[in-house]
């Protein structure tokens, strides 16, 4: 992927970044970055909380648009991007570069919060305070690369933090000034005097809580809000009063009329006793947070997962979630009902112990695939049941993506196939036999026909030779599909037998396919490298270039020419056959190389079982090859597929 790609976005810092002339400093251009290094740089970018990098062994800055702000209005932004950590923090380098060397060390992550460090920026030198990480950021060669700060400026809390200690400091020698404080304060507030529970003091905050107005004032909490009565709360505060203990409580519901509406909150509470000279208690220091809507947006999420886990426990299918890197984290009820496990023995990589041997490693290799690359997983195997029996189930899972775009979870089914597999042996064995059983007589009819060719001669009527060849070619396509029926048969208990030889490509091509167009309006037209040999079954490989002609030849008529290109990657050689004709749908190009699959409307049906490009499919893949189709409405179709060449050293393929 072009490095581009990592440092797209990212707003101010993003395109400082793109425009930045790297090769002047000690990492150099990012084309010659590091993957670790794009992939942090990237991260950082697109990150909303702020975040600060150092890289390489000169302590390289990046930094982005969250962190941008801490850096003030005029000193360091923007010369601070990749410029090197001594050059740029000289006010604090003796307080941090210890810190950056035990993390380049491998010493582990550093953790700071709330902690003072002047620096220099607007100006002038600032007291600023911070709670900031450390952490280690591996490069690709396994050292430590970096040093990736995650951080918050926490100046204006740790001020009013203090604002509010010296406040409060003062407001145990001042009640008056204690009754200034409340009503301005931005938390909500109060003071209730006496047990009688008199509300003495109220902040706006705490009356927009109550859905009151300073006219409660005076009276007591009872009155003041009669439906508290049959909630806990009356009691409580009376038990803070005899007892003096302080009472806390999170998320806690009450009920409050608000606009003649009784409705459920949630608050944070603090019910703290002020207590006179003797000690004894003489008033309740009230403090609320409304966490309403936190709590009802969290309640809602939790029923709608209760939701899901009743419904995926209601389906027939076993239902299963996993994390972002294939680690099984949930598994509906029909899962364990069918396999007899829990959810300690096949969390993470334990379903793996499920799979049949036999399947196991095509399984995951297909999984390996799609956490590779996102693509959605399909495919079936045998998965052992809670009597120890290996049953067919059809396996699938999608990604489920955040709102970045990246894979969050991949949700799964497993469905129960093994009677329809079971049913569908039965077939492909009954098929198996009909058509060894029907080779015999068709061969013998095949060679009755070509003798009847050879001496029919030139005096038997025109309407009875016509007759003859219709019949040799109606006996050539039913030859043809009973070979395709044995060949389906062969792969399906085992594979077919190669016999592997070196041969030149160009050569097999040409004498394979030169009859197909002799009778016909359409050219071959032969590109790419020529006199590349390879090691393969020769005649298997010229069922697959047959194929690919004979399907241009009947699906794309309206090409008069087709093209067949051949192009050495690597240590393979790959074989095109690419025509101009209307293309082929997207949707059924995926499919095309499925056993039985036909990809033409109904209005447009030609002969055949759907069968050929699956058996084409399964030769190039015992070749250890790969094969595959690009194609385009209205532009045309390229089937291809790559086979080894001949190590000319050896006499076998590499």
């Amino acid at each position: 992927m072009p490095y581009g790609k990592f440092l797209e976005n990212g707003g101010e810092m993003g395109a400082l970044v793109r425009s930045f002339d790297w090769s002047a400093t000690a990492i150099g251009h990012p084309s010659g970055w590091s993957l670790s290094l794009l992939t942090t740089v990237g991260i950082i970018l697109n990150s909303r909380f702020p975040m600060f990098l150092w890289w390489g062994t000169g302590l390289v800055q990046f930094y982005n648009d969250a962190y941008r702000p801490s850096l003030g209005n005029q000193g360091k932004h923007p010369q601070a991007l990749g410029q090197q950590g001594k050059d740029c923090w000289p006010e604090i380098w003796l307080v941090i570069k210890p810190l950056i060397d035990q993390v380049m060390a491998g010493g582990g992550a550093t953790w700071q919060e709330d902690s003072l460090i002047p620096i220099y920026r607007n100006g002038r030198m600032e007291d600023v305070y911070w709670t900031f990480s450390y952490s280690r950021v591996i490069d690709i060669d396994g050292k430590i690369g970096g040093v990736i700060v995650t951080c918050v400026e926490t100046t204006d809390k740790v001020i009013a933090q203090q604002e509010v200690s010296d406040t409060l400091n003062e407001l145990a020698a001042s009640e008056a000034r204690l009754a200034n404080l409340i009503t301005e304060a931005p938390l909500a507030i109060g003071v209730l005097k006496t047990r009688t529970l008199i509300v003495e003091t109220a902040n706006k905050n705490i009356l927009d809580y109550w859905g009151k107005t300073q006219a409660v004032i005076g009276f007591p909490l009872a009155e003041a809000l009669p439906e508290l009565e049959g909630q806990p709360f009356l009691q409580i505060l009376d038990d803070v009063y005899t007892s003096g203990i302080a009472f806390e409580s999170s998320e806690t519901p009450a009920y409050l009329v608000r606009d003649g509406v009784l409705s459920e909150y949630f608050f944070d509470i603090l019910y703290q006793p002020i207590k006179d000279k003797q000690g004894k208690t003489d008033s309740i220091f009230v403090v609320a947070t409304n966490l309403t809507e936190q709590v009802k947006s969290r309640l809602a999420i939790e029923q709608s997962a209760q939701q899901f886990r009743q419904l995926a426990d209601s389906i027939i299918q076993m239902v299963w979630i996993a994390d972002a890197n294939g680690m099984h984290e949930y598994y509906n009820k029909r899962w364990y009902d069918f396999t007899g496990s829990d959810l300690t023995t096949t969390k993470g990589e334990g379903w793996n112990d499920m799979f049949h041997p036999d399947d196991r490693e095509r399984s995951m290799e297909k999984w390996n695939h799609s956490l590779k690359t996102g693509e959605s997983y399909e495919i079936e195997y045998r998965l052992k049941n809670r009597y120890g029996e290996y049953v067919w189930v059809l396996g699938r899972a999608a990604a489920f993506h955040d709102a970045d775009g990246s894979i969050s979870k991949w949700f799964g089914t497993c469905t129960d196939i093994n009677e329809q597999k079971l049913l569908l042996e039965q077939q492909e064995d009954f098929i198996s036999i009909a058509s060894h059983e029907l080779k015999s007589p068709l061969t013998s009819l095949k060679g009755f026909m070509q003798l009847i060719n050879r001496v029919k001669g030139d005096s038997i009527p025109s309407s009875l030779s016509g007759l003859i060849d219709k019949a040799t070619k109606s006996a050539d396509k039913i030859y043809g599909l009973v070979d395709n029926l044995l060949d389906v048969s062969k792969l399906n208990h085992g594979g077919i037998t190669l016999n592997k030889k070196g041969f030149v490509v160009s050569e097999m091509v040409t004498d394979s396919c030169e009859y197909l167009i002799s009778n016909s309006l359409f050219s071959l037209k032969f590109t790419g490298v020529s006199d590349l040999e390879i090691y393969a079954d020769e005649e298997r490989i010229r069922q697959v270039v047959v194929n690919f002609v004979s399907n241009a030849i009947k699906y794309a008529s309206e090409s008069t020419e087709i093209e067949i290109k051949t192009e050495l990657i690597s240590k393979y050689v790959k074989i095109y056959v690419i025509d101009n004709g209307a293309g082929i749908a997207y949707d059924k190009t995926l499919h095309l190389f499925d056993r039985y699959y036909r990809g033409e409307s109904s209005e447009s049906k030609k002969p055949g079982l759907g069968l050929g490009l699956y058996i084409c499919s399964e030769i190039i893949k015992q070749h250890g090859g790969e094969i595959g189709v690009e194609s385009e409405l209205g532009k045309g179709t390229s089937f291809w597929f790559t086979l080894p060449m001949l190590d000319s050293n050896k006499s076998e393929f590499q």
